[in-house]
């Protein structure tokens, strides 16, 4: 049938098996949508049955649902057959009950979490037999005084941009895809899910990502056809996309990838329905998400130490878990016990921002580094005046800080990092980093000019996609780059790609690669290797540009040296043909 009528498919008919619905905006064009579906049927030698027809309606049933100018209305015999319905006595009873509450799931809000109770039944069945509990039978009148005025849905506009409201609660997880009307939100089509075992232990902000991606399957044909913004309280796109991101969260971000969805903050409900729909699905307060580590504690203990090996310094930062960050400095520039403690605070503090730290209590055992933080003392000294300029700076990136002096006994473990700083490097661990510091912090990191490129970095666009930029006005560079972007993420501002191992590679600019295929090529540390290898070098050390590998091969068929001591192929270009002789 959808070949037969593929040409007034979505114009001005709708088809699905042997139910058929010829549509027109306006009256006057009725008749020539009318006598061009008749053409077909006549073509194909097709009959219809006149007691089933009906011609010149505004209204009327297809696919078991009431078509009006107004929208789309709930089937009167089906809610009739549920409002009739006696309390069920058996679990065949129940089962009925349940076949019609899905028949009209897509007109019920949260069909999961509101009538659970009869699923229940039929899932404790085997154990504990048929029971109607109380619970049930309240539910049950809910439900008949719920259909009494069903929602009216409505039918969204070719391009309109439609919106979808998620709200889980510890057994289900609901959604409602709904389009704005003149200031008013009306529902399109409302969804359900009964969560499994397993998914019932998923962490909160999995299951919200889960509610989008069971509704982006289910309403497909919406997402494909319709910007989609999800209205929600939870950093979605966030979630999807960081780091460390489960297995099962990539999986979800390479699967809505291809749609064009927009995350924006929950505002406000211009809708009783939505409104009711959005208030009774809150999670409890136990199980509310909040963003890592808000509310708990970051504790950060540091030292510093002068001695005449040296200068160096420790520190020690355990996260809410008490899981230890260990780090020692070794300072390259002469020092005094001040400023290495002062640097050895100012490499914690920045140590805990980049961890995304919100509270933070600091431990030192220099009454004078914590005196003049807290204002105390006054830094005299013009190199500690910076110092503590510095320190304050930064500080002010953590919304709740507390330094606290402890007696140097309580410090033993920073004081012997910090000395260990500056001893030999043999007895460095990968879980007790040194790093060497070349210049004091207060001199600041180098100022660079970027120059910019005469032509626009393939990064260009990934980075504004993923900051939330405009997209391109071309749809199908608009998917491609959603596409491309389900792999890559921003972190401190630079673009990186997911590999398939799960570690991120940097991403170079055409710039940065150049350099990069030189210094791995032909650098100090460099072997000269082939097109492929050199590639793949670049790759195991942790950076990624497109067209790695066709410039890595290009590269070395450039390289003067290579050229110079390859070895020279004696083998004739064709193969060999034998003579006989007379």
């Amino acid at each position: 049938m959808n070949k037969i009528f593929k040409e007034l498919i979505s114009r001005s008919m709708e088809v699905y098996v042997d139910d058929m619905l010829v549509k027109s905006v306006r009256r006057e064009d009725h008749l020539e949508n009318l006598e061009k579906c008749f053409k077909i049927l006549r073509q194909y030698g097709m009959r219809l049955n006149p007691s089933k027809c009906a011609f010149g309606v505004t209204s009327g049933k297809f696919l078991g649902f009431m078509v009006t100018q107004r929208g789309i209305e709930a089937n009167p015999e089906k809610i009739k057959a549920l409002e009739e319905m006696s309390p069920p006595r058996s679990l065949k009873d129940v089962q009925r009950l349940n076949g019609r509450i899905t028949a009209l799931s897509r007109f019920l809000a949260r069909t999961g979490d509101k009538y659970l109770p009869f699923f229940k039944i039929l899932r404790g069945a085997r154990s504990s037999g048929f029971q109607w509990t109380d619970e049930c039978q309240s539910t049950f009148e809910s439900l008949k005084q719920y259909l009494a005025s069903p929602p009216l849905l409505s039918k969204p506009a070719p391009g309109e941009i439609l919106f979808l409201y998620l709200a889980i609660t510890p057994a289900a997880l609901s959604s409602v895809l709904v389009k704005d009307e003149g200031g008013i939100q009306r529902p399109i089509y409302y969804l359900s899910k009964i969560l499994s075992d397993s998914e019932t232990r998923y962490p909160a902000a999995d299951k919200t990502a889960l509610a989008l991606v069971f509704s982006a399957r289910k309403l497909r044909p919406y997402f494909q056809a319709h910007t989609v913004k999800v209205l929600t309280e939870l950093p979605l796109r966030v979630i999807l996309q960081k780091p460390e991101a489960s297995g099962r969260l990539v999986k979800w971000a390479v699967e809505l990838g291809e749609f064009d969805i927009h995350f924006l903050p929950r505002s406000v409900i211009k809708s009783q329905v939505l409104a009711d729909f959005i208030v009774e699905s809150t999670l409890p307060a136990e199980a509310e998400v909040a963003p890592a580590e808000v509310g708990q504690t970051w504790t950060l203990y540091v030292d510093g130490a002068s001695g005449v090996e040296g200068a160096g310094a420790g520190l020690l930062l355990f996260n809410p878990e008490l899981v230890t960050l260990e780090y020692g400095l070794r300072l390259k520039f002469p020092a005094t016990n001040n400023a290495a403690e002062y640097e050895a605070l100012i490499a914690g503090i920045r140590l805990a921002i980049s961890c995304q730290v919100k509270q933070l209590t600091i431990y030192s055992d220099s009454q004078l580094v914590v005196s003049q933080v807290e204002g105390e003392f006054e830094a005299k000294n013009e190199q500690l005046a910076q110092y503590l300029q510095l320190v304050k700076s930064l500080l002010i990136q953590i919304p709740q800080f507390q330094i606290m002096h402890i007696p140097r006994e309580q410090n033993n473990k920073e004081d012997a990092l910090s000395k260990l700083a500056t001893s030999s490097t043999q007895y460095q661990t990968r879980r007790r980093r040194v790093e060497e510091i070349v210049f004091p912090s207060i001199y600041g990191p180098w100022e660079v000019t970027e120059v910019n490129e005469a032509e626009e970095s393939w990064t260009a666009p990934l980075i504004a996609h993923l900051k939330g930029q405009q997209p391109p006005e071309d749809q199908k560079e608009a998917r491609r780059l959603r596409m491309r972007a389900t792999s890559s993420t921003l972190i401190d501002e630079e673009l990186y790609k997911r590999s398939f191992a799960g570690l991120y590679l940097k991403c170079l600019s055409e710039r940065d690669a150049e350099y990069a295929l030189r210094e791995v090529h032909q650098g100090v540390c460099g072997e000269h290797l082939g097109g492929k290898a050199l590639a793949r070098k670049i790759l195991r050390q942790g950076f990624y540009w497109p067209t790695m590998k066709k410039e890595a091969t290009e590269f070395v068929q450039k390289c003067r040296s290579c050229q110079m001591h390859a070895n020279v192929p004696r083998q004739p270009p064709v193969a060999l043909t034998s003579l006989q002789g007379a």
